[in-house]
């Protein structure tokens, strides 16, 4: 039984490292772990202008976040709904255990929803989780957007590599933080209209 569960998840990651074609026009770097890519803001900008889909929806994750779980859901729903290219960008450090056990979770959720999910992780290159993050916030999130460090964020992102929104905690603050439907209704099904 052990060795057909090692099977399943050997080939679970083969295709979830490798599911996406964009990687050969954007030449990114697998992680250490060699499950992932590891991009920087370059690189997503790369992935949303090579994209089949007109927009590409990047969704900011951690294992350890209760509101990315959470809501995780809803960006699958709208990323479904709206036919948009997915990206579940994680900034943990590379092959560590919380971006090990992320990916088996992302893995998990992928066979039951039966939707594609691309795992990337921000580059390591940048010191710190917390601190690469903060980074590449400050250079993907567009002056008329506020920039928070927080996670669970939908970052749009157009075929132009233009940056259409980026989320943050207070736009979900008027609604109950555990569901962010509302705040996908109103600030972000508008742009993708």
């Amino acid at each position: 039984m052990n060795n057909i569960r090692l099977i399943f998840i050997t080939i679970l990651t083969l295709s979830f490292g490798i599911s996406f074609g964009q990687s050969i026009n954007c030449e990114l770097t697998k992680s250490a772990s060699e499950k992932i890519f590891i991009v920087d803001k370059d690189d997503i900008i790369c992935l949303a202008e090579n994209s089949e889909k007109e927009k590409t929806l990047i969704y900011t994750f951690g294992i350890w976040c209760s509101p990315c779980i959470k809501h995780l859901p809803n960006a699958l729903k709208l990323a479904k709904e709206n036919n948009l290219d997915f990206y579940v960008l994680l900034m943990e450090k590379e092959n560590s255990d919380k971006e090990l056990r992320a990916i088996e979770f992302l893995e998990q959720i992928q066979e039951k929803t039966k939707f594609e999910i691309k795992v990337i992780n921000l580059k390591d290159e940048n010191g710190r989780p917390n601190k690469k993050y903060k980074q590449f916030l400050t250079e993907i999130t567009p002056p008329e957007f506020e920039n928070i460090n927080d996670m669970s964020k939908y970052i749009v992102i157009d075929k132009k590599g233009k940056v259409l929104m980026v989320t943050n905690w207070k736009d979900n603050r008027e609604y109950d933080w555990e569901d962010d439907s509302n705040m996908i209704k109103e600030r972000i099904i508008p742009i993708l209209n």
